[in-house]
């Protein structure tokens, strides 16, 4: 029985490593979306559910090995010889995650100094907006105020 257990712990941190080689794939595209002259909000609302989705099904799978660690820590610990290489096995995997998770940690602070680079750039861009339209209100509000009869000025004394 704790060969399965082990065995299914093999195949959560498989699959745990192909989610975050998605999450790696999503955050490049998501760096081609902000490296764009203009963001592509659909793009990037659909990306980050995609990576929200990839987060969601990496918890449940965290949640579960750690639920089969439980239940095997007593005999893999009693029997270590015995399930060496289901050890050997999940520790490489392991590895292999945690480098996984190092790039990924690199991809999301990189992205981060684009997103506020780009928040940046469209509040600076809505405040030369917003002056504008208060300056062409403001000079359509003088216009106004101005006679329509024509006005000349006597120069001759």
């Amino acid at each position: 029985m704790t060969t399965n257990y082990l065995q299914m712990m093999i195949d959560s941190l498989n699959k745990k490593k192909g989610i975050l080689i998605r999450i790696i794939e999503l955050n490049e595209e998501q760096n081609q979306i902000l490296s764009e002259e203009t963001l592509n909000g659909d793009a990037f609302d659909d990306n980050m559910k995609a990576k929200g989705s990839c987060i969601d099904e990496l918890d449940l799978l965290d949640e579960g090995f750690q639920s089969l660690f439980n239940r095997v820590r007593d005999a893999i610990n009693a029997n270590k010889e015995m399930y060496a290489n289901e050890i050997s096995v999940m520790k490489r995997l392991i590895t292999e995650v945690t480098e996984l998770g190092a790039k990924i940690e690199v991809q999301e602070a990189r992205n981060k100094v684009k997103v506020e680079a780009m928040f940046r750039r469209e509040r600076q861009e809505h405040k030369e907006a917003k002056r504008s339209a208060s300056m062409a209100k403001s000079y359509y509000q003088n216009m106004s105020k101005v006679s329509n009869e024509p006005q000349f000025m006597d120069t001759k004394q």
